[in-house]
């Protein structure tokens, strides 16, 4: 009975074109250097499914190969000139056969994260440098690229560090407190607004739970009454000065009478003056206490001199 041999996807790979249209020539724009079969032997490019594209755009644009790794870079082409999708980098220390390596999107692309799974760099290795292709060089099957299709999968209320639960399925927002909540549309995309409001008779007003209970207010002072509008005045003579602070919310007083009429250069002239008075009465003092001694000293000799 004859033996049966089945032959794995990628290994397939490693013998066609794919993940390469047929149609590519897989050849650079020098036509001096062509792909090999066992380089790129799978891939998957999910493309936001709102954007508009041409799957048959996509191609492989660059592969630099230099001595420690091999970079690669993909291009869409809009029909006048290539836009960057992403670039990826092997590095030949860590390179396994058929590993896989995420392309992550740029510039147009950016949150596109694609998959290339590469499997050997024997061949590729057999010619250094920078090879560059065109649409019809690099060309990607169209089955490559997919849409991706993106939503919300949960949520979760998060209080300060805290997160609650996920929440799946539908959830509904419901407004709370001063409150509101509208929808609208922006460019055929469905808009919430969360709107703070004052009133309008569709919310009762806010209650504080635990809320400090105010003081009594300030009546009389010294049992004078306020008038009509609950003002009281405060009336200044010739040496109080009652000066009204409205952008403080203030009265300030200020007595006029007492206040020195001496600057501080004259304050300055005293105080120097005290201090050479200061200086000259020590100096008196020194000059009777040498004085004193003296007249004790005179007195002690003539004792000596007419001790009758």
């Amino acid at each position: 009975m004859a033996e049966f041999l089945h032959i794995g996807w990628l290994n397939q790979n490693a013998t066609r074109a794919y993940p390469l249209s047929e149609e590519s020539t897989r050849r650079d724009v020098s036509d001096s250097y062509m792909l090999p079969d066992d380089f790129i032997v799978d891939m998957v490019l999910p493309i936001n499914a709102s954007l508009d594209y041409d799957p048959s755009s996509f191609y492989l644009s660059k592969v630099t190969v230099f001595g420690v790794g091999v970079t690669i870079e993909f291009s869409y082409y809009t029909g006048v000139a290539a836009v960057l999708v992403g670039r990826l980098t092997i590095d030949l220390g860590t390179f396994m056969q058929n590993k896989t390596y995420y392309l992550e999107g740029l510039e147009d692309f950016e949150g596109v994260l694609g998959k290339v799974v590469i499997g050997t760099l024997d061949t590729l290795q057999q010619q250094a440098g920078a090879f560059t292709f065109s649409l019809a060089g690099g060309r990607l099957e169209s089955s490559v690229v997919v849409p991706d299709i993106r939503g919300v999968t949960g949520m979760r209320v998060a209080e300060g560090t805290d997160a609650g639960e996920l929440l799946q399925g539908d959830v509904a927002f419901e407004p709370g407190s001063n409150m509101r909540i509208t929808v609208s549309d922006f460019g055929g995309v469905k808009v919430l607004t969360f709107s703070a409001i004052d009133g309008e008779g569709t919310i009762a007003d806010c209650v504080c739970q635990g809320q400090v209970a105010l003081a009594d207010p300030i009546r009389t002072i010294n049992g004078v009454f306020p008038d009509s509008l609950g003002n009281i005045n405060v009336l200044g003579d010739d040496c109080l000065e009652v000066t009204p602070l409205a952008d403080e919310n203030a009265v300030q007083l200020a007595d006029k009478c007492s206040k020195p009429c001496c600057g501080c250069p004259e304050l300055q002239t005293l105080v120097d003056d005290q201090s050479r008075m200061r200086d000259e009465v020590q100096t008196m003092e020194n000059l009777y206490a040498r004085l004193e001694a003296n007249i004790d000293v005179m007195q002690t000799l003539l004792t000596m001199i007419n001790p009758c």
